[in-house]
């Protein structure tokens, strides 16, 4: 007899064991195994099916309740076209007066409106966007105004009887939201999504064009806070932080809810913080002229309006806009006018700079109490050799020249 190792006698029992195996019982734990894989698909199948059509009745519903509150603002819309007060009043609910007081109001600003444009007033009823949650709802409704798409933005309250015109819910505004780049951080509600990212990119811009012209040390860091608050201002709240209030606390362009009155008050904000951080303080006189003809510079770039800065835009066109930082750069609190030859390398004669708003600015300071307006000045030199400036000047109907000659480095009048 061979000796049989442990190895062999187990893989032979293994052997005899598989090879003893019923092959209908193999069958019958197969079939098994499939049922119950076809029983936990069914349902799943099911399950799936319930839960789907709760999911869909829950968005049925949702609609349903979405649609009451879009046909609520077109009913509401229809009384103020067609000028039916009481139904009008009835659709408002509020806890105080004075709500009820304003929108009462509100109907007879709409009538006025109305009568005074007629066909150049469309209350379409047409409403752009809508948001539900629980009982409250919010809807941007579309007005066009001589041409000009608008959105006004309601509140409403489900009541028992309906959906029903409430004040402003300054908590419904939608989650926090952030841009955010290297210069600007700006902080918005998702309602103000559209305003929001039109102040990012025109402050962003400006920032950079700014500093470029005023040649900053360092660029700073904005931070711009768009608030739904109807006692906000547009004004600086701390160091480099705006505060804007929400453009839908009120009726706001479509395409453009910055509307150009905000444009411009930013923009003045923003020219004369970044001008104040390249100059020294207490600067009066014809130091303090020039400081604020910068700024006025930089608002006419920044919102595109005419702000009759010729000194400083002469400046700028004839010696690129990085001599207005030099200017800056050079002002002391007595300086004057002249120093506007160290900054341009030329005599003051020959600098070829429109005077027109300093020769104004110069008459106001003497001439007080009078309306005058400079129409032109040229700048030339006296039958003596004098460099002066002859102003063409107007007060009423009524033009007379007046006369500033250069002595000792100083605009002076001579007639």
């Amino acid at each position: 007899m061979g000796i049989r190792l442990d190895w062999e006698i187990e893989a032979e029992n293994e052997r005899v064991e598989s090879a003893g195996e019923d092959p209908e019982s193999l069958r019958r734990r197969w079939r098994a195994r499939l049922r119950l894989f076809g029983l936990l698909l069914v349902v799943l199948t099911f399950a799936g099916m319930v839960i789907g059509g709760l999911v869909l009745r829950l968005r049925q519903v949702d609609w349903e309740i979405e649609q009451a509150l879009r046909d609520t603002v077109e009913t509401e819309v229809a009384t103020l076209r067609i000028g039916d007060h009481r139904t009008f009043q009835d659709m408002q609910r509020s806890a105080t007066d004075e709500w009820l007081a304003r929108q009462d109001e509100l109907f007879g600003e709409y009538q006025t409106l109305l009568l005074e444009k007629g066909e150049n007033v469309q209350l379409t009823g047409h409403v752009i966007a809508a948001s539900v949650d629980g009982q409250r709802g919010r809807v941007q409704v579309e007005e066009i105004i001589d041409g000009a798409r608008y959105v006004r933005t309601w509140f409403y309250w489900r009541y028992e009887d309906g959906w029903r015109h409430v004040p402003p819910d300054y908590t419904f505004w939608g989650t926090p939201q952030t841009l955010q780049n290297d210069r600007v951080t700006l902080y918005y509600r998702e309602l103000d999504q559209p305003a929001a990212q039109l102040a990012f990119d025109q402050l962003t811009a400006w920032l950079t064009t700014g500093c470029e012209a005023l040649s900053c040390a360092a660029v700073p860091h904005l931070t711009v806070d768009i608030v739904p608050n109807p006692l906000a201002q547009v004004q600086w709240v701390d160091n480099w932080m705006l505060q804007i209030p929400s453009p839908y606390l009120e009726r706001a362009p479509v395409d453009a809810p910055l509307t150009p009155g905000t444009r411009f008050q930013l923009a003045v904000l923003m020219a004369r913080r970044l001008v104040d951080e390249q100059v020294a303080t207490g600067l009066t006189g014809e130091a303090a002229f020039l400081r604020d003809a910068v700024v006025s510079w930089l608002v006419e770039r920044f919102a595109q309006v005419q702000m009759e800065s010729y000194l400083v835009y002469s400046l700028a066109a004839r010696y690129d806009a990085p001599a207005v930082g030099r200017l800056l750069s050079a002002l002391t609190p007595d300086a004057t006018a002249a120093v506007l030859s160290q900054v341009t390398g030329m005599p003051l004669e020959q600098a070829g700079l429109d005077w027109r708003d300093y020769i104004e600015w110069r008459l106001s300071q003497e001439l007080s109490g009078q309306e005058l307006d400079v129409l032109s000045t040229t700048v030339e030199y006296s039958a003596d050799g004098v460099p002066q400036i002859r102003a063409q000047v107007q007060s009423g109907t009524l033009q007379t020249e007046i006369v500033y000659q250069l002595v000792d480095g100083l605009w002076r009048r001579t007639a």
